[in-house]
């Protein structure tokens, strides 16, 4: 089963999310902040990571350089409210797979969940 690794702090995005990727026959794997997504990816087993930019005490793009320096090579989505052109180069230059803009339709949330899992 190709699990997919939900890190975002708001309950309400995370339940649509993982109604999402369940639906679509994936495991969601569910961590409400920087920290616990860390732990959950040292154990191994994640396949895709859906990143929220905007999560207080470590952001999400402080959890991608984090995640790159440790060397784990998963592919990452970022889902976020609001992504400047210049912060998405930033961003896809750090190793991102692609970007889903909140509020997002699911189809566009599938379409990047299945590119990013077939680049890896």
């Amino acid at each position: 089963m190709t699990n997919i690794l939900i890190v975002d702090d708001d309950p309400a995005v995370s339940e649509v999310l993982s109604e999402i990727v369940d639906t679509y026959g994936y495991k969601a794997v569910l961590a409400s902040s920087a920290k616990e997504a860390a732990s959950v990816l040292v154990k191994g087993g994640i396949d895709l990571i859906l990143l929220d930019l905007s999560m207080p005490e470590i952001t999400g793009d402080q959890f991608l350089g984090f995640i790159r320096k440790r060397g784990f090579r998963v592919p990452v989505v970022v889902v976020s409210a609001r992504v400047e052109p210049d912060k998405e180069a930033e961003l896809r230059a750090s190793g991102i797979s692609g970007v889903v803009l909140k509020p997002f339709e699911v189809a566009e949330v599938i379409d990047e969940m299945e590119r990013a899992l077939q680049s890896r």
